[in-house]
């Protein structure tokens, strides 16, 4: 992550809480990041000097204004106004990870070979906060190439009981045994 987005994405998450606004703009801050993940040009175009800066943050303002925080459509004019708007996505990045910190929050990937039933995931979601000792949010995936169990990532770690996992170490304790 950029110094640019770390400072920018703090600044923003300090106002965030001194108007106690943290959790809305976190959410319009991410509902905002996917509408540009899926809409790549639309960055492209805040960043394109060959459109008039004026006619850019108009374009914040006609798209965003009314829908967003003022503060999170003023920050996005901010950095069209600085040229920096192709940064959004990681300022959005740091506010997030400040406010998973604060609230207390990890994020979990689960990926199973067969979607996890609503019990399982529960029952998952259950064992991870105890081993975080945090609220987890919990992403579920599937890739039939595990062949049975879940893999997850967690704060870094890697936590592997599928049978893919477990066929490769029954391997290698047989060859090292040998």
């Amino acid at each position: 992550m950029t110094g640019l987005a770390r400072e920018y994405g703090e600044g923003l998450y300090e106002l965030a809480r001194d108007e106690d606004l943290r959790p809305r703009l976190e959410k319009e801050l991410g509902q905002i990041a996917e509408l540009l993940k899926q809409q790549p040009e639309f960055i492209r175009l805040l960043c394109s000097r060959a459109v008039e800066r004026q006619t850019r943050l108009q374009i914040v303002d006609d798209t965003f204004g009314g829908q967003a925080h003022p503060y999170v459509v003023n920050f996005m004019k901010l950095l069209v106004q600085k040229e920096h708007f192709d940064a959004f996505l990681m300022c959005r990045e740091w506010f997030h990870e400040r406010y998973n910190d604060d609230y207390g929050i990890v994020e979990a990937r689960a990926i199973s070979a067969v979607p996890l039933s609503d019990a399982d995931r529960a029952a998952l979601r259950a064992r991870l906060c105890e081993i975080s000792g945090r609220n987890v949010v919990l992403n579920c995936t599937v890739d039939p190439a595990l062949i049975g169990g879940v893999r997850v990532e967690m704060d870094g770690r890697r936590y592997d009981n599928t049978i893919q996992d477990r066929l490769g170490r029954l391997k290698r304790s047989l060859t090292h045994g040998l």
